[in-house]
C-alpha cells in the first residue's frame, strides 16, 4: 500500500480527531497530520481514539496545507459541493488510483472542518476533487465518518489490487512549480482571463492531477512554459521594429 496519511484541515471537535485516528489504525494507513486544529489533546480524542492511541501521540501538527502537503506524489480533497468545471471522483475511483501507487509512495487524503469543508483554495492544492455520494435528504457527512469511508476504499482496493508497475511521480512541489510557470505562460498569450485566471486553469489542474505527473512530465512543461514565454516576446520585438 501507498504511505497513505490523513490530513484534517482546522478540525474543530477533539472526538472527530480521535475517531479519525481510530479509522485510521482499523485501515493500516501511514497516519494523522492536523493543520490549525483545535484543542485536540483532551480525553474525549483518546476515549474515540480507543487503540489508535498511538497514532494520536505520533500526529503531526502544520501551520498550513501546503507545508502539511509539501513532499507527497498524490493529493486528494474531499469536498461535500459539486465543482464548478471540475466533476469530482468518487471515494470508490480514489481507492483505484491509490492502489495503482507505488509501494510507499506519500499521499495525503485532506478533509476540511466541520463547519465549512475545504475551501476553493485549499482544493486548489489537491490534484483531485472527492465527494463521497450520500442520500440527498441527508448529503453531509460527519468528519471522522468521511475518512472512515475514504480510508476503507482505500484499504479495500489496495489489498484487492495486484501490484501496481512501477512510476516514479513528481512530488506536489514540482508539480505546483510546473503549473504555475504553464499558467502564467497562458496568461502571456491570452488564452487565460486576467480576471481570475486560476479559475479557468483549474481544468488544466484536472487534466495532469488525473494523469499524474512523473519528474520528466514536470521538465516538459515547464520547459514548454519558457519557448511559449519565448516564441511570444519574439513576437512582439519583430512586431514592433516592423517598418
Amino acid at each position: 500500500m501507498a504511505n497513505v496519511r490523513i490530513v484534517l484541515v482546522q478540525p474543530e471537535s477533539p472526538g472527530n480527531v480521535g475517531a479519525a485516528a481510530r479509522a485510521i489504525a482499523n485501515t493500516g494507513l501511514a497516519g494523522l497530520d492536523l493543520v490549525q486544529p483545535c484543542d485536540w489533546r483532551t480525553v474525549e480524542a483518546w476515549r474515540m481514539a480507543w487503540r489508535a492511541e498511538d497514532i494520536l501521540e505520533q500526529a503531526r501538527v502544520f501551520e498550513s496545507l501546503e507545508e502539511a502537503i509539501a513532499g507527497t506524489v498524490y493529493t486528494a480533497g474531499l469536498a461535500g459541493r459539486q465543482g464548478t468545471r471540475v466533476a469530482p471522483i468518487s471515494a470508490r475511483e480514489l481507492g483505484e488510483e491509490v492502489a495503482n501507487l507505488r509501494q510507499d509512495d506519500p499521499v495525503a487524503l485532506v478533509f476540511g472542518c466541520e463547519s465549512k469543508g475545504l475551501s476553493e483554495k485549499e482544493l486548489l492544492c489537491c490534484q483531485r476533487r472527492v465527494r463521497i455520494p450520500s442520500h440527498p435528504t441527508q448529503p453531509s457527512l460527519n468528519l471522522a465518518q468521511a475518512v472512515m469511508v475514504t480510508s476503507y476504499e482505500v484499504f479495500l482496493s489496495s489489498a484487492s489490487s495486484p501490484e501496481p508497475i512501477p512510476r516514479e511521480r513528481a512530488v506536489v512541489s514540482e508539480t505546483e512549480r510546473a503549473f504555475g510557470a504553464l499558467r502564467d505562460a497562458m496568461l502571456e498569450i491570452g488564452f487565460l482571463p486576467i480576471e481570475n485566471p486560476e479559475a479557468r486553469f483549474v481544468e488544466w489542474r484536472e487534466i495532469f492531477g488525473r494523469a499524474g505527473l512523473s519528474p520528466r512530465d514536470v521538465k516538459l512543461i515547464l520547459a514548454l512554459a519558457r519557448r511559449i514565454k519565448g516564441a511570444n516576446r519574439a513576437a512582439r520585438r519583430s512586431h514592433t521594429t516592423d517598418p
